[in-house]
């Protein structure tokens, strides 16, 4: 990979940190009391969707952060189970790519399978 394809890298995730940490600054719906079951009902709905979300949010700058410090380092576009390069196409779209295209369409076929 070349320095200005890591430069790119870098900054692609810097932006998208710095984007879900914006996000993540705001908070999450606090419920109120409603005498209405089903406006608590839709609040209650949305207040589960903010937290999931926020997991979500959080799970992704762990993500992130985790791929600039291998980016930092000589394992960075390398899958973690084979030990072959992950494309830069698949980097660039996905930065915090830990596996290459192959092994994570086994990990998510491994997925499907348990799940069905």
């Amino acid at each position: 990979m070349t320095e200005n394809q890591i430069r790119e890298i870098r900054s692609h995730l810097m932006q998208g940190l710095h984007a879900i940490n914006g996000q993540l600054n705001t908070g999450i719906s606090i419920l109120e009391n409603c005498p209405d079951d089903t406006d608590f009902a839709a609040q209650l709905a949305q207040h589960g969707l903010s937290v999931a979300m926020r997991r979500r949010s959080v799970a992704r700058v762990r993500e992130m952060e985790e791929a600039l410090k291998r980016l930092s380092c000589a394992d960075y576009g390398i899958c973690e189970e084979c030990g072959c390069d992950i494309g830069v196409a698949r980097l660039k779209a996905n930065p915090s790519a830990r596996l290459c295209v192959s092994c994570q369409a086994a990990e998510e076929e491994g997925l499907n399978r348990r799940c069905a």
